[in-house]
C-alpha cells in the first residue's frame, strides 16, 4: 500500500513538474475527411467555373456589339457609292449663271464641258444667225437687237448645258451601278448605317441636280417671256406721235 502511494506521488509530482516547467503533454493531429463539406465544395467550383464561361462569352458579345456599333468606316462608305450621284466631271453647280447672260452679260463657258464651246460654236454658224434685228450693228444697239442677243446667248448657254450633261450621263450610270452593287456588303450595322447615310446624301445631291436643271429650264422660257416684251416695247415707242424736230 505504500509503494502504491509512493508511485501515485511519484506520477503525479512528474505531472505538476512538468506543468510548472510549461511544458504540454504532445497531441497527434488526426486529419479528417467530410463527404457532405467536400461534395459542397465541389458544386460551388462547378457553378463559380460555369458562371466565369458565362461571363465570358457575355463579354466577347458585349464587345462584338461594341465593335459593330462604333469605329470608322469610311473605306465602307466611301469609294463608289459617293461618286454615285455626280460621277465626276460636270455638274450644276459648275453652270455659268443665266441671271448675267439674261441681263447682258456676254456668253460664258466658263465650268462648262470641254467641248461645249465647239459644238455652240458649230450651232449657231449653222444656223446663220444674223448679229442684229434692226441691221444696225456699229453704233447704238436697239431695245429689240438687245433681246435678241440676250435670247442667242441664253440659248447658247443651255446648249452647253446640255452638252455638258450628256457628256457625265454614262459616267454617273456606271458610278450607280458600281455604287448599288456594293450596298449591303457592309460586315456590321455601322458599316450598313454609313452606307444608308451615304446614300441619302447622293440622293440628296441627284435631287439638287434635278432642281438646278429644272430652274434653268424655266429661265430660259422666261427668256422667251422677256424677249416678247422687249419687241413689244419697242413696236410701240415707234408708233408714238413725235413732231418734227423732237
Amino acid at each position: 500500500m505504500k509503494r502504491l502511494k509512493r508511485g501515485f506521488l511519484f506520477v503525479a509530482g512528474g505531472a505538476l513538474l512538468a506543468a510548472l516547467l510549461g511544458q504540454a503533454p504532445v497531441l497527434a493531429q488526426v486529419p479528417v475527411v467530410d463527404s457532405a463539406n467536400l461534395t459542397q465544395a465541389r458544386e460551388i467550383a462547378a457553378s463559380t467555373n460555369n458562371i466565369l464561361t458565362q461571363e465570358q462569352g457575355i463579354l466577347k458579345q458585349t464587345t462584338a456589339t461594341l465593335n459593330a456599333v462604333t469605329g470608322d468606316r469610311t473605306s465602307i462608305a466611301q469609294g463608289s457609292l459617293a461618286q454615285m450621284a455626280l460621277g465626276g466631271g460636270f455638274s450644276m453647280a459648275q453652270a455659268p449663271s443665266l441671271g448675267s447672260v439674261m441681263s447682258g452679260g456676254a456668253l460664258s463657258f466658263a465650268g462648262l464641258g470641254g467641248n461645249s464651246q465647239d459644238i455652240i460654236s458649230s450651232l449657231i454658224n449653222g444656223l446663220q444667225l444674223v448679229k442684229s434685228i434692226s441691221g444696225i450693228i456699229d453704233g447704238q444697239t436697239t431695245t429689240g437687237d438687245q433681246a435678241y442677243m440676250n435670247s442667242l446667248n441664253t440659248s447658247a448657254t443651255v446648249a452647253g448645258l446640255i452638252v455638258s450633261m450628256q457628256g457625265v450621263l454614262a459616267a454617273r450610270g456606271a458610278a450607280f451601278t458600281a455604287g448599288g452593287s456594293s450596298i449591303g456588303s457592309a460586315p456590321d450595322l455601322k458599316g450598313s448605317v454609313d452606307q444608308n447615310t451615304q446614300a441619302q446624301i447622293q440622293t440628296g445631291q441627284t435631287v439638287n441636280e434635278l432642281i438646278g436643271a429644272v430652274a434653268t429650264t424655266a429661265a430660259a422660257a422666261n427668256q422667251a417671256n422677256l424677249d416678247r416684251l422687249a419687241i413689244q416695247s419697242q413696236a410701240a415707242a415707234a408708233l408714238v406721235y413725235k413732231p418734227a424736230g423732237q
